[in-house]
């Protein structure tokens, strides 16, 4: 059976990219976006709207560049996968999330740079005992 993991995402940074570096010098940038999705109107009308945030990771080159040139409000397209992942925070309570693992971005419109985009495919770590979350 053929199976896929594939995301495409389209929204506006909600934090600054936070930018750090394993200890032998591999990039990763996390990040937060926010999805808007039109939901018809409402009884007055009026547009409504169903925004998903969603958390995001980048490596490489393609984390650099991220953290370099978008700060919070940048709007981007992201092309990307989804991963599960689980740990044990300070308290030793079990926690988990969902997250998009960055493949390429696109920069979408901006008042101080044109569009461009990066098509960065990275091999991303396997194990999570890699990256110091």
């Amino acid at each position: 059976m053929a199976t896929l993991n594939k995301v495409f995402l389209m929204g506006n940074l909600t934090r600054d990219p936070e930018l750090r570096y394993t200890p032998s010098g591999f990039a990763i940038a996390s990040f937060g976006l926010a999805v808007n999705t039109s939901m018809g109107k409402d009884e007055a009308g009026n547009p409504k709207t169903e925004t998903l945030f969603v958390d995001l990771v980048a490596f490489g080159k393609t984390a650099e560049t991220i953290a370099e040139y978008l700060k919070k409000g940048a709007p981007i397209f992201v092309e990307g996968r989804l991963r599960y992942r689980s740990w044990e925070d300070s308290n030793g309570n079990r926690r988990s999330k969902h997250e998009v693992l960055v493949n390429n971005f696109q920069f979408l419109s901006s008042k101080e740079r044109t569009s461009g985009s990066v098509n960065n495919d990275v091999d991303v770590p396997a194990e999570d005992e890699d990256i110091p979350f």
